[in-house]
């Protein structure tokens, strides 16, 4: 499985839950929330994924954007 692969598997299972708890992004990438959802929201931008389902597409950059705000994922 690709980082991006595993990046998409992981916002996906925890999209209901506004993209996972902090701590297992840690365990699971080993980097900040802030890293992972720049990199998910790089990766949801990239034609390469386009075949996404727009409506997952939309709910996951909407969930970054809404972590990229919190103060304590802008402080990561």
């Amino acid at each position: 499985m690709t980082d991006e692969t595993a990046i998409l598997a992981f916002a996906t299972k925890w999209r209901h839950w506004d993209g996972g708890p902090d701590e297992d992004i840690f365990v699971e990438f080993g980097v900040s929330p802030t890293v992972f959802f720049h990199r998910l929201r790089a990766i949801l931008t990239s034609p390469r994924w386009s075949q996404l389902s727009p409506s997952l597409a939309h709910q996951l950059l909407e969930i970054c954007d809404n972590r990229l705000r919190r103060p304590e994922t802008r402080a990561s």
